[in-house]
């Protein structure tokens, strides 16, 4: 299934919900949405400084860098 459809899905699944439900539902999916992109923030964060440290112990760790 491709993604299209599930979005199809997911909006028709969505049309049948009152004012309430339905921005509970948007509200449940924002916070998933944002949870993931947090955590890829992270790791990416996380990616870098492990690369900078990395970089730091090479140059302190090669005599002919001094």
């Amino acid at each position: 299934m491709s993604i299209n459809e599930l979005k199809v899905q997911i909006l028709e699944s969505v049309g049948g919900l009152d004012q309430v439900q339905s921005e509970k539902v948007l509200g449940y999916i924002r916070r998933v949405v944002r949870s993931r992109r947090d955590q890829e923030d992270y790791l990416n964060f996380k990616r870098r400084a492990m690369e900078e440290i990395q970089v730091a112990i090479d140059k302190n760790s090669d005599p002919r860098a001094a």
